[in-house]
């Protein structure tokens, strides 16, 4: 019987391992390298307070480092959630665990765009994870999906790798953070505004799309080797549908500023919750505060 168990090893589940093992608690962590944290696949971050630079990589592995000897982390897929008035259930596909209470920090997946093509190319043209697969396009042409700061990033990234970069977005207007607009606008990256991506073109890899302008209602063939799809993320909360566990009309668990959902004992932190903003530092907060409420539950 452990005093907390915490699905997930990104940031905010990382934070509140952190935070309970400080107050002694014995603690669980699975850590699904099916899936691991988006973190990891972070290029660059630069505003981590106190670091200026450093990879989503590195600053995960310092995280899990840092938590290594005092809490039991394990690489298994949790696959049912069962709640008790005594107890938390947590079954993986291994195995059976108790916990007093639970704490759930599974974060977001990519996205999909469901472009006609985009199935048949995953892999051999088509990818979710700019800074995963940057590498294998250098010196050709490329296009970006989305107008948000992974897209963003991801423009900026290939920028310095592709032959020709395009971003392509619905609207007029980026929906990025205001310092990676001005760095965009000023680099060679080519924005195709209010504009969609119908068709991914190719044989046995992408050679090309065909882009419409919702404005003009013009279709465009643009030549392509890859495409980036970066729209977005759905939060990983299947898990929850059969737990009476409170989400929003997206799938985000509804939490409170204590991260309580709404079953006692049961807490949420991260990317996978309401909160209104995904960075790593509100990741880690919600941690914090999830392993600060999970340790007043234990011990009410």
């Amino acid at each position: 019987m452990y005093d907390i168990i915490i699905i997930g090893a990104g940031p905010a589940g990382l934070t509140a391992c952190l935070f309970a093992e400080r107050q002694c608690m014995n603690v669980l962590i699975f850590d699904n390298i099916e899936s691991p944290s988006n973190l990891s696949t972070a290029y660059d971050i630069e505003n981590y307070p106190g670091i200026e630079h450093i990879s989503g990589k590195e600053l995960l592995e310092k995280m899990k480092k840092q938590i290594e000897d005092g809490c039991d982390i394990r690489n298994e897929k949790v696959i049912e959630i069962i709640n008790t008035d005594k107890k938390k259930i947590i079954k993986t596909e291994t195995d059976t665990y108790e916990a007093k209470s639970l704490i759930i920090a599974t974060g977001l997946v990519h996205r999909k765009a469901n472009i006609e093509g985009e199935n048949k190319f995953l892999g051999r043209g088509v990818s979710y994870c700019t800074i995963c697969d940057a590498p294998l396009f250098k010196n050709k042409d490329v296009v970006v999906i989305g107008g948000g700061d992974s897209a963003v990033k991801g423009a900026l990234l290939l920028s310095e790798i592709a032959n020709s970069v395009k971003l392509i977005h619905r609207r007029d207007e980026l929906r990025a953070e205001k310092i990676l607009y001005k760095k965009i606008m000023k680099d060679n990256v080519d924005i195709l505004w209010n504009s969609v991506v119908q068709k991914i073109n190719g044989d046995k890899f992408v050679s090309g799309i065909e882009v419409k302008n919702l404005k003009t209602k013009k279709t465009t063939k643009i030549k392509a080797d890859g495409v980036f799809i970066e729209i977005g993320f759905t939060p990983l909360s299947e898990l929850m549908k059969n737990t009476g566990i409170k989400t929003d009309v997206n799938g985000f668990i509804i939490v409170d500023k204590e991260q309580r959902t709404n079953i006692g004992g049961i807490f949420a932190a991260g990317d996978v919750t309401n909160s209104p903003l995904k960075q790593v530092i509100t990741a880690c907060s919600d941690g914090a505060i999830a392993a600060n409420s999970a340790y007043k539950y234990v011990n009410r």
